[in-house]
């Protein structure tokens, strides 16, 4: 909006003012109660700014009702309105103020909807919120900035009583100096036997009806440690038939800078990735479990009504999408019991693995962690889950036309 299309300052603060009515002051109280604001600012000042901004948006809006903002109320404000104001401020940074003042009406349009004030669309009340948000850090960020308030001690403490790295050490002692293997497998089903036999609480495992040894595919969580190990170099399984300490595995557990970033990388691998998809193939819980364990972290940890909305999410899938979010509370739930998350909802995580989190999440930055989901080429989990479910050809068809022809 150009200066001369603008009417004075005082009379859009006077729209503005006659928009917010009573809301401005209750606005004010809610601040001060529910966000921590700026000493320097100061609430007073947040509803100044937030008045200006109102009365902004109805000279170009001048149907737009402030307890009830549309999509396209929201994107006149972050692209005339709110640019319009950073320009006539003549702030020597633009692009802060901007995102200062769309953080503004961002606590605004959570304080209608907390208190019960809002009086438009739950589905215009998260698209406006969505649009006011801007763009989500990364992933990989959320865990870096978690992580740099944990300090060695207590990552040390959590970590090497970890049930992945106390899975290592079996491991490792049960190898040896060296262990014969078969030329098919990681590990012999003897040694998957006697490793097992090494725990001394509870492990989740399948038992064998028999009371035969198990084949190592049996327990996919041993399967992805011995994998796991092998990249990280504490195992050698170059030649096929022996299994020998990796160039790593001297030192492992020291508590110095190198044998902590393997660590690490061992703890964090087991926590995202899916062990059930090893030998590739896409899964919906590794695409999703960062999110979930970057929301703990933040603070903001999902509980059973936000994994439900996953659902409710992705209802492009269909009856798909029950099957991806069941298999994630499967999955959360074998890491409550391996004790790296919360026994039970709302989910958390000890700050001990929040540096294991990051160093995972940092080397897997460059992947796209939903895959081929709707890229080109058929999903790989569809014929899977459609297989589950019991769909049909023609509805398996439909749903293939929905998500692009593919």
């Amino acid at each position: 909006m150009a200066a001369a299309d603008r009417p004075p300052v005082s009379e859009s603060y006077e729209l503005g003012q006659r928009a917010l009515g009573d809301l401005r002051g209750d606005f004010v109280a809610w601040l001060e109660e529910n966000v921590e604001v700026d000493e320097e600012v100061g609430a007073a000042a947040v509803a100044e700014a937030l008045t200006v901004g109102a009365g902004g948006l109805l000279t170009v809006r001048s149907g737009a009702v402030v307890s009830r903002l549309t999509p396209v109320d929201v994107e006149a404000l972050t692209a005339q309105v709110i640019p319009a104001m950073v320009s006539d401020s003549g702030t020597p940074e633009p692009a802060e103020m901007q995102e200062d003042l769309e953080a503004i009406w961002y606590q605004f349009l959570a304080f209608l909807g907390e208190t019960g004030r809002w009086t438009g669309s739950q589905g215009d009340l998260e698209t406006s919120l969505t649009l006011l948000a801007g763009e989500p850090p990364e992933l990989a960020e959320v865990f870096a900035a978690a992580a740099e308030g944990v300090d060695e001690g207590e990552e040390d403490a959590t970590v090497l009583a970890s049930f992945p790295v106390r899975a290592a050490q079996a491991v490792l002692a049960h190898v040896g100096k060296g262990l014969v293997v078969p030329d098919d497998a990681e590990l012999a089903p003897d040694s998957v036997t006697a490793v097992l036999a090494l725990f001394e609480n509870p492990i989740p495992i399948t038992a064998d009806q028999d009371g035969a040894p198990q084949d190592l595919e049996d327990v996919p969580w041993l399967r992805q440690v011995v994998l796991t190990m092998i990249d990280l170099d504490l195992l050698d399984g170059d030649d096929e038939t022996l299994l020998v300490p990796g160039a790593e595995a001297q030192g492992w557990l020291d508590p110095t800078p190198e044998p902590r970033e393997l660590r690490r990388l061992l703890v964090g691998r087991f926590v995202l990735d899916d062990p059930g998809t090893l030998d590739g193939g896409f899964s919906i819980t590794e695409a999703v479990m960062p999110t979930v364990l970057a929301s703990a972290v933040a603070g903001n940890p999902f509980d059973d009504a936000a994994l439900d909305e996953l659902v409710v999410n992705a209802d492009v899938l269909g009856p798909a999408a029950g099957v991806a979010v069941e298999e994630l509370r499967e999955r959360l739930s074998d890491l409550a019991v391996f004790g790296v998350l919360s026994e039970s909802a709302p989910w958390t995580v000890a700050r001990g693995y929040w540096p294991a989190l990051a160093a995972a999440a940092e080397e897997d930055g460059d992947e796209d962690p939903l895959g081929d989901l709707f890229g080109d080429g058929e999903p790989h989990w569809l014929e899977n889950v459609m297989g589950q479910l019991g769909v049909g050809d023609d509805q398996v068809q439909q749903i293939r036309n929905i998500l692009g022809g593919r």
